[in-house]
């Protein structure tokens, strides 16, 4: 698969902080940034499923009794 681009914005001050934590951890500002952004967007993909099968999971006898 092709990678692309994608521009964000940062404060110069914002870049330093990313710049230092990526250097402490011996990694490339772009590799450090990415495995940082993929990180949260799956986290929060994991949290959103764990909040819809608990949803479901509270509804079930709800569910059932609409359903007749």
């Amino acid at each position: 698969m092709a990678k692309k681009m994608l521009p964000a914005r940062f404060e110069e001050s914002e870049i330093e902080q990313i710049r230092a934590q990526a250097a402490l951890e011996g990694r490339s500002l772009q590799d450090y940034v990415h495995d940082l952004l993929m990180n949260a967007v799956n986290a929060r993909a994991q949290r959103r499923h764990e909040v819809l099968e608990r949803v479901l999971r509270v509804s079930e006898g709800l569910n059932k009794r609409l359903a007749r």
